[in-house]
């Protein structure tokens, strides 16, 4: 159903400093997207019940998701001002901002939150996240998101004979259960008392 609007407004509550835990399941369960832009030229909004002009950080979070999706980011509109009337016009500016969005399929250029994590997402799927993250590397492909020049030519043979490898029902398994001790390994002497 997302993946076929073309406008998108999410309607939610701030709750201790963030979303609702319905909305912060929403956002993790997505992942089965991985980092591959599947909401690709869409308008967003957002309709916010509380403060979000004292949290900065959650409108960056929710900035950048709309960003590394390659969607435009319409507005924002919060309950902050306490006066319905001033609600009501910006909600109905909201919704011809939205329509005429779509009909000319605006996107805003990106800022950094946008640029800088896909070029990281875009580095280290190129490099070390290859193998975890196949579907992606095949995405990034197609959608030409590699658009660098990369002349690593270890990593290109260790992908290579590790992508071989895993065909291997036995290196499969072992690769699967050492993963998540591998992701954390470089944050264990932080943790460990």
């Amino acid at each position: 159903m997302l993946k076929t609007a073309d406008i998108l407004v999410f309607a939610v509550a701030i709750r201790d400093r963030y979303l609702s835990s319905t909305w912060k399941i929403f956002f993790d369960r997505s992942f089965f997207n991985t980092h591959t832009p599947s909401l690709v030229e869409k308008q967003f909004a957002f309709l916010i019940s509380g403060p979000l002009s004292q949290n900065a950080n959650l409108r960056q979070i929710l900035e950048a998701r709309v960003e590394l999706q390659q969607s435009n980011l319409a507005a924002f509109v919060t309950d902050e001002h306490g006066d319905s009337a001033e609600i009501d016009r910006l909600l109905q500016d909201l919704a011809g901002n939205l329509v005429w969005l779509a009909e000319t399929g605006y996107i805003r250029p990106h800022t950094f939150l946008g640029v800088g994590g896909m070029k990281v997402f875009r580095d280290d799927i190129w490099g070390r996240l290859r193998t975890v993250f196949q579907a992606d590397h095949r995405a990034y492909k197609q959608m030409g998101i590699y658009d660098f020049p990369q002349k690593d030519w270890g990593i290109r043979m260790l992908n290579v004979a590790t992508a071989g490898l895993l065909r291997l029902p036995g290196f499969r398994r072992e690769f699967a259960r050492r993963i998540k001790s591998q992701m954390v390994q470089p944050y264990q002497k932080v943790v460990q008392p």
